[in-house]
């Protein structure tokens, strides 16, 4: 049995229980039943123009503000804006009241807005003055920390040229965790930009270079040019990667699939691949060429275009002139100037006593291919300097006294000077491939005049072999037969361009091209381009560039 208190305490907490229930459906009950409450977004309240007379308070980005504190209230209701009024500045201004009291304040809040603004402004022209010293450094490839160095020598300026300014110059941050960021933000700005305009890419180009740097890391440069529907062209540099393990064609074609990848271009709108000669890049098997055809083949881009690097090319014919007898010498004796300290300053100060046109020698280097034509330009000027150098060394120079190894020499400055002048031609952005392709046969054709005056005696186009006495037939004879040698060297390197000229014709001249010679698919097009009068008068009048994008 249960005891009466024990059930006289069950019974009270039963009925508090039922009665805690029932209130709360009644709750319930009324909330559903009851008015919806408004919020105050929904009441649509607009300001007086009363309350700025009586309380000191304009509207300001649809927020009241107040003239005297500039302080905002948050619900836009008379009774919030007069009790900040009453509360914060009744008992200083309610002897001013009145539209001058209020115009004096507006004029405070908006010197107020100035100051922020101007400070604002001037704040936005120090970051902007962050990044260019930070794109400069960039350019230039100097340290981050250099940065710290140009900010104290612009300060160091200032404090001389404009002392009131120097405040100015100290507030731009340049310290080497500042321009870290810069050249990241810039390199990621770059990044964007160009994967928008790939974006439009009706059609583009690869350009791979493989090579070493000086701590023999193996590093890939890819380079994308490309075109929209309108002939806009785009060229950049899209990734340079460093290459820690294998250099194999398998490791290389992963690297162009995630650049494609990142920059979402498709193979299908791949036209063309220009590579060096890197037995990875070129083999005929399983070169980096063949596998990417082999994968542009599989999404049904079979008519890839493939080229040897021009400039590349230019180069190898050039290396093929049999003139080592000349070049090692004249390497030798640079090497000897400029690679002892002492040499170098005595030989420097040799040529200032005597008011030379030159105040030094260029320094030989295999791989930066145009110094080759100034150096020897200079050494071969600087001669007789040399000469008397080597001499105070009581070391000799026996080829400097071989006449026929001095025509040598100044035959190989003119041949290099000339060649140094097409690899500059061929260098620089926008080069369209019919210009690159006309300034090649341009060079080769005049090969082949050169060859012909040479075997006449006619040095019309070598100005330093001109100089030299007793130049006889035969050396002549020697020299054409070294340009020869060079002209087909250029026949055989650049057969691959060759192959393609008549594209280029119909490109560069498609009104003069003969149909005939053209593939299937351009020659109907072509036949009505030739008789459209308008289209070929559009060609004269605009150019070449401008008349493909419009």
């Amino acid at each position: 049995m249960i005891s009466r208190p024990n059930m006289d305490r069950a019974d009270r907490r039963n009925h508090r229980n039922r009665g805690a229930k029932q209130k709360h459906r009644m709750a319930s009950s009324s909330k559903e039943v009851g008015p919806k409450k408004r919020k105050v977004t929904e009441e649509l309240r607009s300001f007086q123009e009363r309350w700025t007379i009586n309380y000191f308070f304009v509207e300001f980005k649809a927020k009241p503000i107040c003239l005297v504190c500039s302080e905002s209230v948050s619900v836009l209701k008379e009774y919030n804006i007069k009790r900040h009024y009453e509360t914060k500045h009744a008992n200083k201004f309610d002897k001013y009241k009145g539209q001058l009291q209020v115009n004096d304040l507006k004029r405070k809040l908006s010197a107020q807005k100035q100051i922020f603004t101007r400070a604002n402004s001037e704040s936005t022209c120090y970051v902007k003055a962050s990044y260019a010293v930070a794109a400069i450094l960039a350019k230039k490839m100097k340290p981050y920390s250099d940065g710290e160095i140009v900010e104290e020598c612009l300060e160091t300026v200032a404090e001389i040229l404009y002392p009131e300014k120097k405040k100015d110059f100290s507030n731009i941050s340049l310290s080497r965790q500042t321009i870290a960021r810069r050249v990241d933000d810039i390199g990621k700005h770059i990044e964007d930009n160009l994967k928008n305009r790939a974006s439009e890419f009706i059609f583009y180009a690869l350009a791979l270079d493989e090579s070493t740097d000086m701590t023999d890391t193996a590093q890939i440069a890819i380079f994308i040019r490309g075109v929209d529907a309108h002939f806009n062209k785009t060229e950049e540099l899209a990734a340079l990667y460093p290459l820690k393990d294998t250099t194999k064609s398998r490791d290389l074609l992963e690297v162009v699939t995630s650049t494609l990848n990142r920059f979402s271009l498709q193979l299908e709108n791949l036209s063309g691949l220009t590579t060096d000669g890197a037995p990875a890049i070129v083999g005929k098997h399983e070169g980096l060429v063949k596998l990417i055809e082999n994968e542009a083949s599989k999404v049904g881009n079979t008519s890839l275009l493939n080229f040897h690097c021009i400039i590349h090319q230019e180069n190898l014919c050039a290396k093929s002139l049999k003139m080592d007898h000349v070049m090692k010498v004249v390497v030798k004796v640079v090497n000897f100037i400029r690679s002892k300290g002492l040499n170098h300053r005595q030989f420097q100060e040799f040529l200032k006593s005597l008011d030379s046109e030159y105040g030094d020698v260029t320094f030989f280097a295999e791989v930066r291919w145009l110094t080759r034509a100034k150096m020897l330009k200079r050494v071969f000027d600087l001669k007789q300097e040399i000469q008397s150098v080597f001499e105070s060394k009581s070391k000799s120079i026996p080829e400097f006294q071989d006449k026929e190894w001095v025509s040598d020499f100044a035959f190989l400055v003119d041949i290099t000077s000339h060649l140094n002048e097409v690899n500059t031609s061929l260098q620089g952005k926008d080069h369209l491939i019919n210009n690159l392709h006309d300034l090649v046969s341009a060079f080769q054709m005049k090969l082949g005049l050169w060859e012909q005056q040479l075997g006449t005696n006619n040095l019309t186009h070598f100005p330093t072999l001109s100089k030299q006495p007793d130049i006889t037939l035969a050396t002549t004879a020697r020299y054409a037969s070294l340009i020869s040698d060079l002209k087909l060297e250029f026949e055989n390197r650049f057969q691959d361009f060759k192959k393609h000229h008549i594209l280029f014709s119909a490109f560069a001249t498609p009104f003069s091209t003969d149909i005939g010679s053209l593939p299937g698919y351009l020659q109907m097009e072509c036949c009505e381009m030739q008789c459209d009068a308008q289209l070929k008068e559009k060609l004269h009048q605009v150019g070449l560039e401008d008349f493909y994008r419009k």
